[in-house]
């Protein structure tokens, strides 16, 4: 679902290709700083994450992201308004296999909170799957569309110079993936059929040809991000 990715995740990942090789320079670490915190952008939305120490080369991440975002769905025969809301809260270990190198590898889990709501209100007959309905039949049409498990696994690879340059400013960018399971559809109507077992059928049936793309999207969401901290 295209529309839905307004972030550029080919310019994402160029950065990303570049982040790593310039991970291969050393840096004199900064020992004093005990903690990092900064803002992130990305295709989960936008973000604050801080970043601690934990042992030698192996860091702890904890961060919310969020968007909002709306948009109309009409692959189906209802067209529905679409509200897509992103949230997630991953908490993640990041592992750096060179010393003095920004190049780490991660994995992590996540609160997610990640949902579609869509609402049609159709103002003429609608033909579902060879049945004609009135607009009094339907009335307004809801659909909601949530992820099948509220803690998601996420793997990923990316740079974070935090606590390893000798600035304060640090840089990092972040390619994976977040899990999320299968994707739940949940259809209700206020109409005069809204009772009719097979009427709440089609209407699934609809709901899911419109959603279908998101649904595929949200299951396996790209994680890619840039993102600064600053070291305290």
């Amino acid at each position: 679902m295209r529309s839905y990715k307004n972030i550029n995740v080919t310019k994402a990942v160029s950065i990303l290709a570049v982040s790593a090789l310039l991970s291969t320079t050393a840096y004199a670490g900064n020992d004093d700083s005990m903690f990092a915190l900064g803002a992130k952008v990305g295709t989960a939305g936008v973000g604050i994450e801080g970043r601690a120490h934990i042992a030698d080369n192996l860091y702890g991440r904890f961060g919310v992201n969020y968007l909002h975002y709306n948009h109309s769905l009409d692959k189906g025969s209802l067209n529905y308004k679409g509200k897509l809301t992103l949230l997630t809260v991953p908490l993640m270990l990041d592992y750096h296999p060179f010393d003095n190198s920004g190049f780490r590898v991660s994995a992590g889990i996540a609160y997610n909170g990640n949902k579609v709501t869509a609402t049609a209100k159709p103002n003429k007959t609608v033909t579902l799957y060879g049945a004609d309905y009135a607009p009094e039949d339907l009335g307004t049409v809801k659909s909601k569309l949530t992820l099948g498990s509220k803690i998601a696994s996420i793997v990923s690879i990316g740079y974070d110079n935090s606590f390893i340059s000798e600035s304060s400013w640090s840089f990092n960018a972040e390619a994976g993936v977040m899990y999320s399971g299968k994707a739940k559809i949940k259809v209700s109507a206020t109409g005069l059929a809204a009772n009719d077992q097979e009427v709440i059928g089609d209407l699934n049936r609809d709901a899911n040809k419109s959603l279908n793309k998101v649904k595929k999207y949200l299951k396996f969401l790209p994680i890619v991000s840039v993102g600064i901290k600053y070291n305290f």
